[in-house]
């Protein structure tokens, strides 16, 4: 396989510690990206809306579009584990997890199953 999955991660945003949702999902940003992956962190538009506010509604259907675009959902939990916080609660990331499915994408809970899955599309080429 020649193309670089894109990965779209979905974790809570506006459930619990928002700070700590943000920091979370840029961590796992982060390894993606260092891992091979185009990561894509839809909390990113957590700075784009403290400068320029925008409705609920806009930012899901701004996400409904990238989501499109993607190859592959990685659903995870969000974790601080310095202050001991972790959050798995997010109708959001559930409501993007279903979107995915009905879409016949796959969604994965672990990195570990990320890597599985693209060691899996590698045996197919």
């Amino acid at each position: 396989m020649s193309e670089r999955l894109w990965v779209y991660i979905a974790s809570p945003y506006t459930s619990g510690d928002v700070g700590c949702n943000v920091r979370s999902q840029h961590k796992a940003w982060d390894l993606l990206l260092n891992l091979g992956f185009v990561p894509i962190a839809p909390l990113w538009s957590h700075y784009q809306h403290l400068h320029r506010p925008r409705k609920y509604s806009d930012w899901t259907s701004y996400d409904t579009e990238i989501i499109s675009r993607c190859d592959v959902c990685l659903r995870l939990p969000a974790t601080c584990h310095h202050v001991g916080y972790i959050n798995h609660d997010s109708p959001g990331a559930d409501a993007e997890v279903s979107l995915f499915l009905s879409q016949g994408k796959t969604v994965v809970f672990s990195i570990d199953e990320l890597l599985k899955h693209e060691e899996s599309l590698n045996a197919v080429v």
